[in-house]
């Protein structure tokens, strides 16, 4: 009798946390989420300075009005860099991959400022 083998598909394809799992696996998957990353969190944030304004409680104080479009600055400084560290790995895919997972690791919590300032009302 023959053993037949079935993959089951995965079941949440387009996860961004299994993206970065498989990414730490694979070189040429970890340069995309480098660059993939930082340009979209560098465009998410672009967006939120240019075109949201501050809500909630950044509008009780102007030093917290300071503090989003700081937050926001930052966010897009961290993307350029893990793009430029995309194709700094890039160069060197064997050498450099522990320090592009550091960075990739270390992009969550950009993430999470941008999503956590409204990140998602770009989707709309």
């Amino acid at each position: 009798m023959d053993c037949v083998s079935i993959e089951m598909p995965d079941p949440l394809p387009h996860a961004p946390a299994a993206g970065m799992v498989d990414a730490v696996h694979d070189d040429a998957k970890l340069q995309r989420a480098l660059v993939g990353g930082g340009v979209a969190k560098s465009s998410a944030a672009l967006y939120l300075a240019f075109f949201r304004a501050p809500a909630g409680v950044f509008l009780l104080d102007g030093l917290l009005v300071a503090a989003y479009y700081v937050i926001l600055a930052a966010v897009v400084v961290f993307g350029a860099v893990e793009v430029a560290t995309g194709f700094w790995v890039a160069g060197d895919p064997h050498g450099r991959r522990g320090k592009g997972k550091v960075v990739l690791w270390a992009s969550v919590v950009p993430l999470v400022l941008v999503t956590a300032l409204g990140g998602f009302a770009v989707l709309r």
